[in-house]
């Protein structure tokens, strides 16, 4: 699969951002609300995964003599890899409390999809190697539903993602993901073109 051709470069997003938009087509939206643990979340309008956060996006661009180096090799990373992705099935409500002042300490919530994104190493060594020093690899995930805000929760590395995950989500709680996956079942040339990686473990979650 050309990389180039079906994820081309996204750009940078104003916060400084770097996501990589999922084609309706190829995985649409969910059409309506949930309810999970008594908490309603709101369906997101538009899935995308999240390449580069706020953080690593602002060191990217900062130093202005390197600035416009590392933003053109950042692109010149993405450029040489394979975006393809699988879905896991791995669905984990995340919650996370907001900073007084901005939201008054209020919960926030999400439902995410954990997906298989093998490009993501690859890349992460590339921007490791223009930074000087070694980053964490966020897991890649894709969010599906937001609770308390539009915006999904930011998710640097694995310790936050246990940090912030209540429990796992199953499918059955989720009418149009269980149609989704139902769809796919039936369809074996999508099973072809979307094999499930192999070594993917499944880890349960839950807290109090």
């Amino acid at each position: 699969m050309n990389a180039t051709t079906q994820f081309p470069w996204p750009g940078w997003t104003p916060q400084k951002t770097l996501v990589l938009p999922i084609p309706p087509e190829r995985w649409p939206p969910p059409s309506s609300p949930v309810t999970v643990d008594g908490i309603t979340f709101q369906p997101k309008r538009e899935l995308h995964v999240t390449l580069i956060g706020r953080g690593l996006g602002q060191s990217l661009h900062g130093e202005p003599g390197r600035r416009g180096f590392r933003v053109q090799s950042v692109r010149e990373a993405f450029g040489k890899l394979d975006w393809d992705f699988s879905r896991t099935g791995q669905y984990l409500r995340l919650e996370k409390r907001e900073l007084a002042g901005r939201g008054r300490g209020r919960a926030i919530g999400a439902i995410i999809e954990r997906i298989e994104l093998p490009a993501l190493a690859p890349f992460y060594d590339a921007l490791a190697d223009l930074l000087g020093h070694k980053l964490a690899i966020p897991p890649p995930h894709v969010t599906l539903f937001t609770a308390g805000r539009s915006q999904g929760i930011a998710v640097p590395d694995v310790p936050t993602l246990q940090r912030l995950a209540v429990r796992d989500v199953e499918v059955s709680e989720l009418p149009d993901e269980a149609a989704a996956h139902s769809r796919e079942r039936m369809d074996p040339e999508r099973q072809a073109r979307q094999p499930r990686a192999g070594g993917s473990e499944r880890h349960g979650h839950h807290r109090h």
